[in-house]
Order: structure tokens, then C-alpha cells, then sequence
């Protein structure tokens, strides 16, 4: 049970969720109590649907982290108890259940950056929302109001990657089956996008600045570090698909704003024009602010494949080559915003 002295200066809306069990009554006392707050947050067709329908969404998601074993560490903490917040403002802002299909619940840990009596950093486990590679592709293209009309995705293996043609220039990919017995390791992936007028759009993201992504996450060096379970130890591909597929989509405003609602990790770097609700809650809790200068320059910064030549000619038609590199070679990079990374 969180100490009180934890808790003297949150808001009072959000007492009830402090006070709560993992059991499936308080867990949906304490969640109906924020309902309002929750819809906040709710994406325009969430909103559209009837109350019927938005409670038994809202149920489901009840009943269904009341049953999962594994996050019972996030009930442990203050911080761990408002997560759920988040992770409920993330299912109304995507209208993604989190049934494994689309959309699915984690605990990780965070640093929360307090010393304890032993005047080590104090860890607590929250919860996450996160979203599968399929989910993306009916978050972003399917529901009433579709950003993009397509999203197409592959990692790229070392033994099939002479045959796999990536054209940024039209935006083509050609990534025939491969029909060998052995693929070799993954050297990276390609998100292509098709637009709603029918353009395309292709990147290929190399295993080098897949990595970087993963290194930089807190949490997941605390995982190595403890021998604890995370999603890159357990699903590292999936984890890498997903990454990719939220770092192309980022550069589009729409896509941009609607995965900036969903996605969220202490070591990411956010656009921070607006306070979110967990923010609010750190500041109550008097945790930090944003990361120190010296830490956000170690954050891999994201960007568009534009062409191969320093002449800003058209780039001609790039085969992935046989190296963990390949993507660095076939393209010049513009910057662009950082969107959330795990």
C-alpha cells in the first residue's frame, strides 16, 4: 500500500485510484470514479459510439486486468496504480482492446529517479500499453476515420536481403518469398505507407538504429540487468517491427498526434508542448521534468529517407545489401520530429 505522505498531493479526483486492489470491483469503482477523466482523452470515434458500447469496451478491459496475473507488481505502487490511467486513456484514444489481437497490456519498470533509505534509485513496475504490428495497421488505416489507406511491413533477414529491392523514389518494395531453409539473422525492416491518394512510401530502418532504440531504454537495461522479463528479451523481431512501423508513421501530423496519445515511455523523447494527464501526476508526486541535456543528446534522432545522392536527383532503384548496414547505404537522411520509441 502506498505511504501516505506518497499521495498528500495528488488531486483528490484521483485518491480513489490510489486506494485500489487488483481485485475486479475496486479495480472498476476506482476506474468508473475517473470515467469522465479517462474521456478526456477519447478519440473522436470512440466518442461517436453509444454508451452502451463505450461501457462494455470499458468493462472488457476491467475484467480483463483484473485477471492478468502478471500485473500484479503495478498495483504495488502510487505511480503503478495511476498507470492504469494512462492505459485507459490509451484504449479510448485508439479504440484498440487489449484482447492480444490488436493491442495488448505490460509492466515495466521505471526509475522514478527518488532515493530510498539506502539511497538507491527507487524502481516501481507501471503498466503499458502497446500495440501490435496489427493493431497499427487498423488504427491507422481501418476504423471511420482512416490516416493512411495502406501500411506494409517485413524485416529483411542477411540471406535473402540481395533479392529484396527497396525504391524510395516511387516508393516501391519488391521482398519476394524467400525459399531457403535458413534466412540468417535480421539485418533490419521496411515500412512502406500507402497514402489515401495512392502514393507511396517506403523506409528501410538498419538493425543498428533498431538497436539504438532498444539500448536507450531505461527500463530495458534495468530488465538485462535484473534477469527481468521484458518485451525486446522476449519478443525483440515483434518489438523491432513495431518501433519501425510508429517511427514511419510519426513524420504525418495526424498519425503523429494520434500515436502520441497511445504510446508512452519514460525514456522516450516527447513533444512536451502540452501536459499530459501522467505528467501532471509526476509533478504532483514531485518527480523530475524532462530528462537532462547531456540524455536527450544520446537519443537517436529520426528520419526520412530522401534520396542516395548528395545531387538531390531522383535515387535510382537500391538492392539491401548483405550487411547489418545495408540500410545506411541506400539512403540520405532528413531530420524530423521524434516521436515515442521503446
Amino acid at each position: 500500500m502506498p505511504k501516505e505522505n506518497e499521495n498528500q498531493n495528488l488531486p483528490p479526483e484521483y485518491l480513489p485510484v490510489v486506494s485500489m486492489t487488483k481485485k475486479e470491483d475496486s479495480l472498476r469503482t476506482a476506474m468508473l470514479s475517473m470515467k469522465s477523466k479517462i474521456m478526456t482523452a477519447a478519440c473522436e470515434e470512440f466518442c461517436e459510439w453509444p454508451t452502451e458500447k463505450q461501457d462494455r469496451f470499458l468493462e472488457r478491459a476491467i475484467i480483463s486486468i483484473a485477471k492478468d496475473e502478471k500485473l500484479i507488481p503495478c498495483f504495488e505502487s502510487t505511480e503503478g496504480k495511476l498507470s492504469i490511467i494512462k492505459a485507459f486513456e490509451s484504449m479510448v484514444s485508439t479504440c484498440l482492446e487489449i484482447d492480444g489481437k490488436h493491442a495488448y497490456l505490460v509492466p515495466q519498470n521505471r526509475n522514478t529517479k527518488r532515493k530510498g533509505k539506502d539511497n538507491k534509485d527507487i524502481w516501481v513496475t507501471e503498466i503499458r500499453f502497446s500495440i501490435k504490428d496489427v493493431g497499427y495497421l487498423a488504427l491507422l488505416c481501418g476504423g471511420k476515420y482512416p490516416i493512411f489507406k495502406d501500411l506494409r511491413w517485413n524485416q529483411v533477414y542477411k540471406n535473402e536481403a540481395s533479392n529484396v529491392i527497396i525504391d524510395s523514389g516511387t516508393g516501391e518494395v519488391k521482398h519476394p518469398q524467400f525459399l531457403g531453409e535458413d534466412k540468417g539473422a535480421m539485418i533490419g525492416c521496411w515500412v512502406q505507407i500507402i497514402k489515401m491518394n495512392g502514393q507511396k512510401e517506403v523506409t528501410f530502418f538498419p538493425l543498428s538504429k533498431i538497436n539504438q532504440w532498444k539500448n536507450d531504454s531505461d527500463a530495458y537495461q534495468y530488465a538485462v540487468k535484473n534477469n527481468y522479463s521484458t518485451p525486446w528479451k522476449d519478443w525483440p523481431e515483434e518489438m523491432a517491427m513495431q518501433a519501425c512501423i510508429r517511427h514511419m508513421c510519426q513524420k504525418y501530423e495526424k498519425a503523429r498526434e494520434l500515436l502520441k496519445s497511445a504510446i508512452y515511455d519514460e525514456d522516450e523523447k516527447q513533444d512536451t508542448t502540452e501536459k499530459t494527464s501522467m505528467e501532471k501526476i509526476d509533478a504532483a508526486l514531485k518527480k523530475p521534468g524532462p530528462l537532462p541535456a547531456e540524455k536527450q543528446a544520446q537519443l537517436p534522432e529520426v528520419k526520412e529517407t530522401i534520396t542516395t545522392e548528395t545531387t538531390g536527383k531522383k535515387p535510382d532503384k537500391m538492392t539491401v545489401e548483405n550487411t547489418s548496414n545495408a540500410g545506411e547505404l541506400f539512403a540520405e537522411e532528413k531530420e524530423k520530429d521524434p516521436l515515442d520509441i521503446f
